[in-house]
Parts: structure tokens; sequence; C-alpha cells
């Protein structure tokens, strides 16, 4: 059993590591999943990959996963096209893939529970509270990103395991709680450290096990409360009233 990482997260997130005979880290965390918006990742490497259909399956979510569940990613100052979840095939309109570092907006209509398995990546090294190699070089501006490794941890040590790199004035983090669907705003002051959105303090800022969040890089902020969080559209549930929508049209049509 790797007890390093053990301690840095299993006792408050369940997660379960251990050293297969081959010597790679193995293991699983289950991951709650809330009504509305979720910022996710997937932190093994998964077998037979890291898709949507391998990671988000009735098998994984025990059953919970809904129908009309939607996912989408961030890029390059986007949201991608939605993905949804159809129940009866049990497979993703889009199967995208969600890899090591990469952060995920997930908009489920119920609450479940996710099961994530797999293999620890190659960032990881027994004793030592940071990664290893991860220089992902993340370009300056909005990025929904994440720990490549199931580290849980402040931002004094999980912006640098998600970056690569020490922040810098002005930086910016923001974190979703899914239960209550708010975010903590954190911003790094040189000199000072990381402090809450009005920089009136310390910053409360948490980065779970699975979690991605929001990070605004070479930000440099005049005046607190202007971290942008943004929001895909159209809304998952408008998503699927065009889909009944488009039925009722085409039947409609076939009458005529």
């Amino acid at each position: 059993m790797k007890t390093t990482l053990g301690k840095v997260v299993a006792c408050a997130f369940g997660l379960f590591l251990a050293e297969s005979t081959f010597g790679n880290i193995v293991g699983y965390y289950n991951l709650n999943i809330q009504p509305g918006a979720n910022l996710i990742a997937e932190q093994f490497l998964t077998s037979p990959d890291n898709s949507l259909n391998s990671i988000f399956n009735a098998s994984t979510s025990n059953g919970g996963l809904a129908n009309n569940t939607a996912f989408t990613m961030w890029n390059n100052g986007a949201f991608l096209p939605w993905s949804v979840y159809n129940a009866n095939l049990n497979s993703w309109s889009i199967n995208y893939g969600l890899n090591l570092g990469q952060g995920g907006y997930l908009s489920s209509p119920s609450s479940f529970v996710n099961t994530f398995v797999g293999s620890v990546g190659p960032y990881y090294q027994d004793g030592n509270p940071h990664n290893v190699g991860w220089n992902p070089n993340y370009p300056n501006g909005l990025q929904l990103i994440s720990d490549p490794t199931p580290f849980s941890g402040t931002l004094d040590t999980e912006f640098f395991n998600v970056t690569g790199r020490n922040p810098v004035n002005g930086e910016g983090v923001s974190i979703l709680n899914p239960l209550t669907q708010t975010y903590d705003i954190s911003y790094y002051t040189s000199g000072i450290g990381w402090q809450n959105q009005n920089l009136t303090g310390p910053s409360t800022g948490t980065l779970n096990v699975g979690d991605s969040a929001w990070f605004d890089l070479g930000a440099n902020y005049d005046m607190p409360n202007t971290l942008p969080v943004p929001v895909p559209v159209p809304e998952p549930g408008m998503l699927a009233l065009a889909g009944l929508g488009s039925i009722a049209l085409l039947m409609f049509r076939r009458r005529q």
C-alpha cells in the first residue's frame, strides 16, 4: 500500500490505493454528483480509456446516471458542444475524453455517486506532496483544469499541482461547491499568499479529489470579485425540450 498518498486523501474521501504486482498504483475513488453543475476530473488512467462511455455509465454509477445528464468542456475560451447521456443506450452523444489534468462541466438532473477506477499517472512520487514532471504550460486566460493526481489540498499546494508552477500576483481560482451551487473564489497576492475574494483574509479554497476548478492564469486584478465564472448555453434542460420539439414537429409533418 502506498501510504503517503493514502494519508493525503483516503480518510476524507474514501480513496483506496494499492500497489499492484507490476508496481503501479491502482485504486478507486467515489465522487458525489449533485443536481445541477459539477466541476469534475478523472485522476486515474482508466481501462480501456478515459472516455465518457468508460468513466460515466450505468455500471460506474450503479445505475444512478440519469437520462439527459449533460457534459461539456472548456476549450480555447469557449465551451464545446454538449454531450448528452442516453440511458436506454447507456452511451453519450459525444464520447469526449476526460484526460489527466483536464476539467469537465457535468450537469446532472439528480444526485448519484460515480466510482472512478484505474491507475495513478506518472506524476506521483511517493513521499512528495507535489506532482513531479507535470509541465502542462497552460496559456494565460481562463482554464477549467485539475490535478492529474488524486491529491486533495488547499491552493498552497494544489495550485502548483494543477499548473506545474507557482502562482503570480493577481491570479485567481474559483472552486465550485456543487451542494450549494456557489463558488469559493480566491486570489493570490505576492508577499501575502492566497486570500478570499474580498481580499480581507486567508483563502478557504480546497480542491478535493475528483474536482476541477476555474483557474484564471496571468491575471492581475486591481479589485476583487472580478473572476469570471462562465455558464454554458443553452442549459441541458433546454436541449431536452428542443429534442422533444423536433420530435413533435416531425410527427406533425408526417401527419400532414
